[in-house]
């Protein structure tokens, strides 16, 4: 168990972070994900909106409907232009970027300018496009419980056979139901965090303190417990391809941001140009001052050398 921990330790200074932030209901987000290497696009979304989903979900407030998260565009913070720029390409990525992610305008939602918190640290997973887990139940609705009552659920779901503890096998088996992909830390890994005392399986009050320190993945199990109806625990639920083909889905979502960054780009191409334009413009400008500048100092210069010689009035 030692072995493992000081693994993932080794590991931890090795993986590639993004911190990537939102707008929820009029409050600033922001949370780090972990992969093991530069995302691709595809990734980088797919990963954004399954952690700000479930993150949605439970910070919703009453009277909002609960609506899928889904990304638009992102924009990057360039530490070079120390400004904001249009995210188009994997390729702008760098380990430690902060990111924004711009949702769909809607009478729910608008994007409001602000201060971006500091990234918090979180279990980073996904669930593919066209997973039957990012569907929602038709009654879902009111805020979302506590975390209280979110992780005794969560834990008795879990707890196959009412042991009154969790297994490794549990835990590995409820995250697979919950279609939860983790991108770079694994289940074993996380079972080792939650298992403080090694004693190879996870009491409810080691739970409780996993739960505190990782209240993302209580959410995610819960929402996903709750979305198939009867828990992690029932041994029969619809099966992925029963709901939708998922090669489809994938597809048309890939399609559709495509899209997205496509005319995300050609707007982009119009602004860099027009950057472009001013920063030349601002170089003439600036050069133009410094040449005056040393022209004032050259004269200065001149008129000090004919006042203070002997021949000078001052004397």
């Amino acid at each position: 168990a030692t072995v493992s921990v000081l693994y993932w330790t080794t590991q931890l200074t090795t993986m590639f972070i993004l911190s990537v932030g939102t707008d929820l209901y009029g409050r600033k987000q922001n949370v780090k994900l972990e992969f093991p290497t530069c995302p691709t696009m595809t990734e980088l979304i797919n990963t954004v909106e399954s952690q700000y989903d479930v993150l949605a979900r439970s910070s919703r407030p009453a009277g909002y409907p609960d609506v899928p998260f889904k990304v638009q565009t992102f924009q990057i913070y360039d530490d070079i232009l120390l400004r904001w720029v249009d995210l188009y390409s994997s390729a702008q990525l760098t380990n430690g970027s902060q990111i924004f992610c711009f949702q769909p305008e809607s009478i729910w939602h608008s994007d409001s300018q602000g201060i971006i918190p500091e990234a918090k640290d979180s279990v980073t997973w996904t669930t593919p496009v066209g997973s039957p887990r990012r569907a929602r139940i038709a009654t879902d609705a009111g805020v979302a419980p506590a975390l209280s009552e979110k992780l005794r659920s969560v834990f008795y779901d879990i707890d196959c056979g009412n042991k009154g503890y969790i297994l490794y096998s549990d835990l590995r088996a409820a995250f697979a139901k919950a279609d939860m992909e983790f991108t770079y830390a694994t289940v074993g890994e996380l079972f080792t965090v939650a298992d403080t005392n090694r004693s190879g399986h996870i009491t409810y009050d080691e739970w409780v303190r996993f739960a505190i320190k990782y209240p993302n993945v209580i959410d995610a199990l819960f929402f996903r417990s709750r979305d198939m109806g009867s828990g992690m625990n029932a041994s029969a639920y619809p099966s992925y391809s029963s709901y939708v083909d998922p090669s489809s889905v994938q597809r048309a979502r890939e399609s559709q941001l495509r899209q997205y960054y496509t005319d995300s780009w050609q707007g982009s191409v119009e602004r860099q140009r027009a950057a472009s334009e001013y920063e030349a413009a601002k170089r003439e400008a600036d050069a133009a001052r410094l040449q005056k500048e040393l022209a004032e100092s050259k004269e200065r210069r001149a008129w000090d050398k004919l006042y203070y010689t002997p021949a000078s009035p001052r004397y």
